[in-house]
């Protein structure tokens, strides 16, 4: 692994949400499955894997052309949809470590959320986990003047302005190859968390990151800050 970051000369932290802060990337690996068996359907071997790059409309087709199913697309993708929402609002759990992370950093740094998910679903899984009140922003793709996800620096962009840090003393924790290396380009601290869905990419978010974490159990950075 690489050398840790200097805390001491940040000036704010950015965190993804998904498979990084939050253990959440089962609930969309498993969406369809899961879909599936309210049906009394058994989903055939893998179906995460094959779902997971898709579009929830495109999986929503797939889920309904190839198990003949008689519910709609539109009320195929409401269901999930709402499957998804629930556990986020009464389920899903932090990333273990990411509570101490959190605390630590936030002593004395500015923290942000940039995410492509959705803000309302952050919002209440946060407030259940009682780490809110821990982040001066929040930001998702939706937001007003940013454009596409996190294969542009725009949202990164839009983060750093609202907890007013400046790019190159603002570190953005990720678990995602491409937001590793986008942010990286745009002139950003980076830190890659792994995550198993990840796994493929660990090698390359290795390389790209500044730093890289199996967990942030295993993390002594936020020791460092002053």
């Amino acid at each position: 692994m690489k050398k840790l970051i200097k805390t001491d000369r940040l000036s704010g932290v950015i965190f993804d949400v998904d498979g990084t802060l939050l253990d959440s990337m089962p609930i969309w690996r498993n969406a369809g499955a899961r879909y599936l068996n309210t049906q009394h359907i058994v989903p055939e071997p893998h179906l995460g894997d094959l779902l997971f790059n898709m579009t929830l409309t495109e999986s929503s087709q797939y889920l309904k052309s190839h198990y003949g199913l008689k519910a709609s697309c539109a009320d195929i993708q409401k269901a999930v949809l709402d499957d998804i929402a629930d556990f986020y609002r009464s389920q899903v759990l932090l990333k273990p470590g990411a509570q101490r992370v959190l605390e630590c950093f936030g002593k004395q740094l500015p923290l942000a959320v940039a995410s492509v998910g959705d803000k309302a679903l952050i919002r209440a899984a946060f407030s259940r986990l009682k780490i809110l009140k821990a982040f001066s922003a929040i930001v998702t793709d939706r937001d007003p003047g940013i454009h596409g996800g996190k294969e542009t620096p725009e949202i990164f962009f839009a983060a750093s302005r609202a907890i007013d840090s400046p790019t190159a003393t603002t570190l953005v924790v990720e678990d995602n190859l491409t937001a590793v290396s986008t942010a990286k380009s745009a002139g950003f601290l980076t830190l890659g968390v792994y995550d198993p869905a990840n796994e493929k990419d660990w090698p390359l978010i290795c390389k790209k990151a500044d730093a890289a974490i199996l967990s942030f159990q295993d993390l002594d950075i936020c020791l460092n800050v002053k």
